[in-house]
């Protein structure tokens, strides 16, 4: 995963100034992807994300006919897959905060747009316009990290707004401890795992699943909680 920035911090380039900048601008398309460079990391994030993306798809058990969100879609893959499993009769939501990655997708899924298959919105977790209890499932993959400590309660309890009775949310969060020692974590707030459960228990979802996807201790994590 991102073997490029692996291969810059093997060979100490990161430890200079001009590296250190190289991986602040990386790690702020991560966040916001913008302009050209913002396409290219959308492109990246689908390769690298493949797997924990599929994950938490899996995991919140979408059906046919509902009607469901991605929330930070960054390059897209999440609403491709979410459109295939809701198929025709159903809707999916697409919501980002970033301009590039609005732009992107308007351009990757005109047909579903057209059909109103698929909506998007460009906005921040805290204020998803989507009025209560308008969803049966959404899921959010790595995004939390670029949430502000003052934003994150208020964003969580977004999602349970947004979410109909007996609605599902997939949370997907890399693992603490490996992304410490990662050389791309530079404006990324990582949290320590209990503070995140805390924080999804306190917006008034409960906890109904925790899965690993991977084996190692790379392995990212999946909260499955419902209204």
């Amino acid at each position: 995963m991102f073997a490029g920035y692996a291969t810059l911090a093997a060979v100490g380039l990161l430890s200079d100034p001009i590296g250190r900048q190289v991986m602040r601008r990386f790690t702020q398309q991560l966040g916001s992807p913008s302009g050209v460079a913002g396409h290219l990391v959308g492109r990246l994030l689908n390769r690298a994300n493949s797997g924990p993306i599929t994950g938490s798809l899996d995991a919140l058990e979408v059906q046919r006919g509902e009607t469901v969100a991605d929330i930070g879609f960054g390059g897209g893959l999440g609403v491709a897959l979410l459109l295939t499993r809701v198929g025709e009769t159903g809707v999916v939501y697409g919501i980002d905060p970033a301009r590039t990655a609005i732009t992107g997708a308007r351009r990757r899924f005109r047909r579903e747009i057209a059909q109103d298959r698929l909506r998007l919105e460009q906005a921040h977790m805290a204020r998803i316009p989507l009025p209560d209890n308008h969803l049966d499932a959404l899921a959010t993959v790595n995004t939390l990290y670029y949430i502000p400590d003052d934003q994150l309660a208020g964003s969580l309890a977004e999602l349970a707004r947004i979410l109909r009775p007996g609605g599902r949310v997939a949370i997907g969060i890399g693992d603490t401890d490996y992304l410490r020692t990662v050389p791309w974590q530079d404006g990324m707030i990582l949290r320590p795992l209990n503070e995140v459960t805390n924080g999804i228990t306190a917006a008034g979802l409960t906890i109904t699943d925790h899965r690993r996807v991977g084996s190692s201790g790379k392995a990212f994590h999946v909260y499955v909680a419902t209204t």
